[in-house]
C-alpha cells in the first residue's frame, strides 16, 4: 500500500466530507454495452467509442491520454454539476471547494497504485488544464487539488488562437515550457469533461513534449439528461448504487 493511500485512510474528516456526497455521486459505468471505453458517456450500439472520442482518436493519430478516469458523472442540473460550477465562480462556494477537494484527493490516493500499474510507474508530474476564458491568476483546481499533491507542477499556456467556446481537439491548443514533460508520467487534471477536446489536446501536447505516459483524471463527466441518446445511461444511473470510492475507472477498462 502506498504511503499516499495510507495517508488518505487516516484522513477521517476528508472521508466524512466524501461520505456526505455519496447519495448524489455516481461511479462511471464500465465500458461496453453502450458505454464509451474512454469517457464513459453513451456510445452507439456496436461502437467502442462515442462520437467525440472517436474523432479525437482519429484527429490525434492515437496520441492521447493513456488512461481517462472520470471520478463521477456530472449530471446537468444536479448537485455534483452545481458544485463544479460554483467552486470557481466569482464568489466561489467554500462548501463546493471543500467537497471537490476531498473527493479528488482521496480518489487519487485510493487509486494511486492503479495508475502506477497502468502507466508503468508512479506519477512524476501534475498538470491542470488551464483556463481558456482569460481567468487571471491561479486556476481554482490548482488551489483545491494540485497544491495538495506531492508532485512538481507543469504549467501550460493556451493558444489564444482558439476561443473559450472551442471544444474540439487541436494539436496546437496548448504550449508547454521547454523540457517540462520529458520522460514524465503525468497526472492531467480537469474539473469537467464535456467533449474532452481540451483534455486530449493537452495530452497530445504533453506526449509531443516527451511525456512517456499521461493519465487524465476528471472530477465530473458531464451528462445532459435532456439529450436523447443519454437516456439509457441516465436510466442506468437512476438504478445504480451510491458512490463507492473503491471502484476504479482504471481497473474496469
Amino acid at each position: 500500500m502506498s504511503s499516499f493511500r495510507q495517508w488518505a485512510i487516516a484522513q477521517h474528516e476528508e472521508i466524512q466530507v466524501v461520505d456526505r456526497q455519496r447519495n448524489y455521486l455516481r461511479n462511471p459505468l464500465p465500458p461496453g454495452d453502450g458505454i464509451c471505453a474512454v469517457c464513459r458517456s453513451t456510445a452507439g450500439s456496436g461502437f467502442e467509442l462515442c462520437y467525440q472520442c472517436s474523432q479525437h482518436r482519429s484527429t490525434s493519430g492515437g496520441v492521447q491520454a493513456d488512461v481517462v478516469a472520470p471520478i463521477a458523472y456530472s449530471i446537468k442540473g444536479r448537485q455534483h454539476d452545481h458544485s463544479l460550477v460554483v467552486y470557481k465562480s466569482t464568489q466561489a462556494s467554500a462548501v463546493a471547494m471543500k467537497n471537490l477537494s476531498s473527493l479528488t484527493v482521496l480518489y487519487l490516493a485510493y487509486h494511486w497504485e492503479c495508475f502506477a500499474t497502468a502507466l508503468g510507474g508512479t506519477f512524476t508530474h501534475i498538470v491542470t488544464v488551464p483556463s481558456t476564458r482569460g481567468r487571471q491568476g491561479e486556476h481554482p483546481l490548482e488551489a483545491i487539488v494540485t497544491r495538495r499533491m506531492p508532485l512538481p507542477v507543469i504549467r501550460p499556456a493556451p493558444n489564444p488562437a482558439y476561443g473559450a467556446d472551442e471544444r474540439g481537439f487541436h494539436h496546437d491548443r496548448f504550449h508547454l515550457p521547454p523540457d517540462s514533460a520529458t520522460g514524465g508520467r503525468v497526472l492531467l487534471l480537469d474539473d469537467t469533461w464535456t467533449t474532452g477536446g481540451r483534455v486530449q489536446s493537452l495530452a497530445f501536447a504533453l506526449k509531443a513534449a516527451g511525456a512517456t505516459a499521461v493519465a487524465a483524471v476528471v472530477i465530473g463527466r458531464r451528462v445532459n439528461p435532456d439529450y436523447g441518446p443519454s437516456k439509457p445511461l441516465i436510466d442506468r444511473l437512476r438504478a445504480a448504487s451510491w458512490f463507492d470510492m473503491d471502484r476504479c475507472a482504471v481497473d474496469d477498462r
